[in-house]
């Protein structure tokens, strides 16, 4: 909740910084706000279903390796525990540190692959940053085209209401659909 409003004091001191520096370069000092509903935006996109697709599909193929590594761990741990009280004390401690290996393996792999700069957040990034880069130059041309000067994210928890007349959503999304920046 703190950083909903952080965010929102930060916006509502960006606009006023916005609306000072507006009245002293033009006489009617006013500054026009409009907001875009990026999540509408991506839900209608095909590129962004092809996207989502492609990441579900390489993250699936992961978990499916992963659960391949835990079966192997889980197996190699209960054949460990049926033989442990045969075993030599070297060969205990061999047995031992080969599962402590393959459980390392198993986290590492978890890791690499999900992990906050993992595999899959790098691909989510790569594939993803071309779609962003079009939005934003479609919204920064229609803003341009309809006179806003600043133009926030209706999904955001800064934006408390927002009149409809000033949501250039639909403006934006037919832009992107006829291949237009």
């Amino acid at each position: 909740m703190r950083s909903g409003w952080f965010v929102l004091c930060c916006t509502a001191l960006c606009l006023l910084t916005l609306n000072a520096q507006q009245r002293r370069a033009s006489p009617a000092g006013e500054v026009r706000v409009a907001v875009v509903d990026l999540e509408t935006l991506v839900r209608q996109l095909p590129e962004a279903a092809q996207i989502d697709r492609q990441l579900n599909e390489t993250a699936q193929r992961f978990r499916d390796t992963l659960t391949q590594l835990r079966s192997e761990l889980e197996r190699r741990l209960d054949e460990y525990r049926k033989r442990e009280g045969i075993l030599t004390p070297d060969a205990k401690a061999k047995e031992e540190e080969a599962l402590r290996q393959l459980q390392e393996r198993y986290l590492q792999y978890q890791e690499d692959k999900f992990g906050v700069t993992g595999e899959l957040a790098q691909l989510r990034e790569q594939l993803l940053q071309p779609l962003r880069t079009r939005v934003q130059e479609a919204i920064r041309t229609v803003a341009r085209e309809e006179n806003f000067h600043v133009v926030l994210d209706r999904s955001s928890p800064a934006v408390l209401f927002a009149e409809d007349r000033f949501d250039l959503t639909y403006r934006v999304l037919d832009r992107l659909k006829r291949g237009q920046p």
